[in-house]
C-alpha cells in the first residue's frame, strides 16, 4: 500500500516509484520526478513492507524500529551539488533497507563555516533548530563538513551521531571518512604523471583536507605553489564557471588543475565550451565521481568516493551505538579510487582537446 500511495502522490506508476526507492542509481525521465517520489516517501514515513507490517501490528520480532535524522551541511539544498544528492539518496536507501524510518532531513550550510560556528548566532540557531523539531529521532547522520564547535553544540541535543565526511571530526563523533588529503594526493599524482608542473587548485581552502593534500603534494613533488593558481570557492557549477574565467585571464595559467569537487569541474568545462577558447585547455582532475561527470566531453578524470559503502557503514555504526554496542568514538576510513578518463591528458597534448557538454 505504501508504494501505491507514493505513486499516487508523485503522479507516477507504481513500478517507477518502486525502482526509484530501491535503486539510487535509477535514471528517471527527469530529476523533478525523482524528487517528487522521494519527497512523497519522506512525507508518509515510508518503510519496506516488513517494517510497515511490524509497525502496524506492534510486533518487531525483538528488534526496535528506529527513527533517523539526516543533516546536510555545505549546501542549502541537494540541488547545489549532486554529490550531496547522491549521498542523501544512498543514505535514505540504507535506512529503509534496515527497516528504519527517515525522520527529518535538514540543510544547514553554515555549519561548515568556522567563523559562523564560533559566533553566538550558531548556538542560538542550533537551539532553535531542535526547539522547532516536530519529530523525535533516535540518531543523527551528518553528511558533509561540520565544524568542531557546531558538533559540540549538536551533541547537547543528540546522543547518537555519525558523520560521513572528507574532513575528519578528530574523534568528536563516530565517523565514516574518505580522507580528503589522500584524495588530493591521488589527483595531483595523476597530473604529475602526465607531466604537469604548473598545477592549480579550485575549491575551499580554509581548514580543508583536500587543500592541505594539494599543498602537501606540491611540496612532495618540489613544485612551486603559486598563489595565483589557487581559486578559493564553494562547490557549485556557477563557481566552477567563474574559476575558469579567472584562469583564462592569466598570461601563464596552470596547465593542470585539481578541482576539489566534480561539480566545480563541470562548471569549468562549460566555461571552456562557451568561450570556445583555442589558447587554453587545461588538464582537469576532480573528486567525487558524480553521475554528471560521465557525460561531460571530455569525460572527467576523478577520484571516486565509495558513497554506497560510506552510507552502509555509517548506518551500521549508528545502529550499533544506539543499541549500546560501542561507547568509544569510532572511525571507519574508506579509500578513494582514481578513475582515469579523458579530461586528464599528457602535457604534450596541452591545448589539443575540445571541451563541450
Amino acid at each position: 500500500m505504501s508504494i501505491k500511495k507514493i505513486a499516487e502522490m508523485a503522479g507516477v506508476s507504481v513500478s517507477t516509484a518502486g525502482r526509484v526507492l530501491s535503486d539510487p542509481n535509477h535514471r528517471c525521465l527527469s530529476e523533478e520526478v525523482r524528487q517528487r517520489i522521494l519527497q512523497a516517501a519522506r512525507d508518509i514515513d515510508y518503510v519496506p513492507n516488513e517494517a510497515a507490517r511490524n509497525l502496524k501490528s506492534g510486533s518487531t520480532g525483538g528488534r526496535k524500529i528506529y527513527y533517523i535524522d539526516i543533516l546536510l551541511t555545505r549546501v542549502i539544498s541537494e540541488e547545489n551539488d549532486p554529490f550531496f544528492s547522491e549521498m542523501l539518496r544512498l543514505t535514505e536507501l540504507e535506512i529503509r533497507r534496515n527497516n528504519c524510518i527517515v525522520s527529518n532531513i535538514r540543510y544547514f550550510s553554515q555549519l561548515s563555516d568556522e567563523k559562523y560556528c564560533m559566533s553566538e548566532e550558531a548556538e542560538r540557531d542550533i537551539g532553535e533548530l531542535y526547539k522547532s523539531s516536530e519529530r523525535h529521532s533516535d540518531g543523527l547522520i551528518i553528511i558533509g563538513k561540520c565544524c568542531d564547535k557546531a558538533l559540540k553544540l549538536i551533541k547537547k541535543h543528540e546522543k547518537n551521531i555519525v558523520s560521513i565526511n572528507r574532513n575528519s571530526t578528530n574523534y568528536e563523533v563516530d565517523e565514516v571518512l574518505c580522507d580528503g588529503r589522500k584524495i588530493a594526493l591521488l589527483a595531483i599524482e595523476q597530473l604529475v604523471k602526465c607531466g604537469h608542473t604548473r598545477v592549480g587548485y579550485v575549491g575551499g581552502c580554509h581548514n580543508e583536507a583536500r587543500f592541505a593534500g594539494y599543498q602537501e603534494a606540491l611540496t612532495g613533488y618540489r613544485l612551486e605553489l603559486d598563489i595565483d593558481y589557487i581559486y578559493d570557492t564553494t562547490p557549485d557549477e556557477e563557481n566552477g564557471f567563474k574559476a575558469m574565467e579567472y584562469f583564462l585571464r592569466q598570461s601563464s595559467p596552470p596547465t593542470g588543475i585539481y578541482c576539489a569537487n566534480d561539480i566545480l569541474a563541470v562548471g569549468m568545462i562549460k566555461c571552456l565550451n562557451k568561450r570556445r577558447t583555442k589558447h587554453y585547455t587545461p588538464a582537469i582532475v576532480s573528486s567525487d565521481d558524480i553521475a554528471e561527470g560521465q557525460f561531460t566531453k571530455p569525460m572527467l578524470t576523478t577520484v571516486s568516493l565509495p558513497k554506497g559503502e560510506m552510507a552502509r557503514f555509517a548506518l551500521m555504526l549508528l545502529l550499533d551505538r544506539i543499541a549500546g554496542g560501542h561507547r568509544t568514538v569510532s572511525r571507519l576510513e574508506m579509500e578513494g579510487t582514481l578513475i582515469v578518463r579523458e579530461s586528464c591528458f599528457p602535457l604534450s597534448k596541452y591545448n589539443e582537446p575540445e571541451y563541450y557538454i
